[in-house]
């Protein structure tokens, strides 16, 4: 909901760094590649139960993946093969924090199993809309990879819930229930958003 507002008012303190890291020589990919890794590190500490590494290293998988699009954009790399990677690594996090959450918490696994269903559904859409408003030529509202819909959680929601669950480990169900709400009632806008531009597109 607030991702593209975020970006444009943070731009000026990331773009520094990232004109910094593209003069060290590093790349989109690089940056991307580096996230992973330290992400998969992240989902470790959690599912160990190490808490307070996995906020460090979450916060950091995060940032990494906010830097790469314009690391890449300032050295004018290919911006499809980029978006295609970067989206597969979003998508392993986010599958994958819920995964080492279930570790650590087995208590809380059906609260998480339902959220984990509606990060599929709204991955789906969203990847489908995409998919057919680049097939129709249509102007991307963002600079990113993908056509970015307007929805009720995106990264930033996403990072925050990332925050509490290890913040507050003892509510662990009840926030991947209230997450899981919001995340289902973004799959309906974005439904809803698809329907009317596709049968305006019609």
């Amino acid at each position: 909901m607030l991702d593209e507002n975020l970006r444009r008012g943070a731009k000026p303190l990331y773009k520094p760094v990232a004109t910094a890291l593209v003069r060290a020589g590093a790349t989109g990919n690089i940056l991307t590649g580096s996230g992973l890794g330290i992400g998969i590190l992240c989902l470790a500490a959690i599912a160990a139960g190490l808490n307070v590494l996995g906020l460090f290293l979450w916060l950091l998988n995060r940032l990494l993946d906010g830097l790469d699009g314009e690391v890449a954009r300032l050295r004018g790399e290919d911006s499809e093969l980029g978006a295609f990677f970067d989206i597969v690594a979003d998508f392993f996090m986010y599958g994958g924090f819920l995964v080492a959450l279930a570790v650590q918490h087995p208590g809380s696994r059906l609260a998480l199993v339902v959220l984990f269903l509606a990060y599929y559904l709204n991955g789906s859409v969203f990847l489908a809309l995409s998919g057919i408003l680049e097939r129709l030529k249509r102007k991307r509202l963002t600079e990113r990879g993908f056509h970015f819909r307007r929805s009720l959680t995106e990264g930033f929601e996403t990072i925050v819930a990332g925050v509490l669950f290890l913040v507050f480990p003892t509510h662990v169900s009840l926030i991947a229930g209230l997450f899981a709400a919001m995340v289902f009632t973004s799959a309906a806008q974005r439904l809803r958003d698809g329907r009317r531009l596709l049968e305006r597109a019609g």
